[in-house]
């Protein structure tokens, strides 16, 4: 069964995204911690808060990337945007249109995920972790961050642009 257009697209910017973004985080996450050898999970310097600043800005990059790539996929009709009814009453509807405050939006939630990582780091009693350890979780991590903030900005993006062109009709 062949994939429509429209998924098509979603599953190719999704893991272009998550993939640049693993290997960013990745490079980042070395540069900051490669003189340490284990990296503490509370303080200043730490996981905690390496996580909740890289996920609130990462998530709001890639919403932003994400939206502007469908955007222009919209224009030179690569994809079709979608139809008011199939979405009606979703939770999508919810997120704003525009793209600087849903990037906004989704970057909160990029900051839900680092908050449930380190909860969960937590839980298990790691306080502490290998940098090479931390370097790898970081990255599947990134990819998981990626593929929420990008199937989230592109479903959204593709009911603007619809509502949009029935707009300036």
């Amino acid at each position: 069964m062949r994939m429509t257009a429209n998924y098509s697209f979603l599953v190719r910017i999704s893991i272009l995204l998550a993939s640049l973004n693993s290997i960013f985080t990745g490079v980042l996450t070395w540069l900051v911690w490669h003189q340490e050898s284990v990296i503490p999970l509370w303080g200043q310097r730490s996981i905690n808060s390496y996580l909740f600043l890289t996920s609130f800005v990462m998530s709001f990059v890639l919403s932003v990337l994400a939206s502007k790539l469908t955007h222009r996929a919209v224009s030179k009709r690569k994809i079709l945007p979608l139809h008011w009814h199939l979405k009606n009453q979703t939770m999508l509807d919810r997120l704003p249109s525009d793209t600087f405050h849903r990037s906004f939006i989704i970057s909160l939630m990029g900051c839900c995920y680092a908050f449930l990582l380190v909860y969960l780091l937590n839980l298990y009693t790691e306080q502490q972790l290998e940098v090479s350890k931390f370097i790898k979780l970081n990255m599947v991590y990134s990819i998981l961050l990626a593929a929420g903030a990008c199937v989230l900005s592109v479903y959204r993006a593709l009911g603007a642009a619809y509502r949009n062109k029935r707009l300036n009709r």
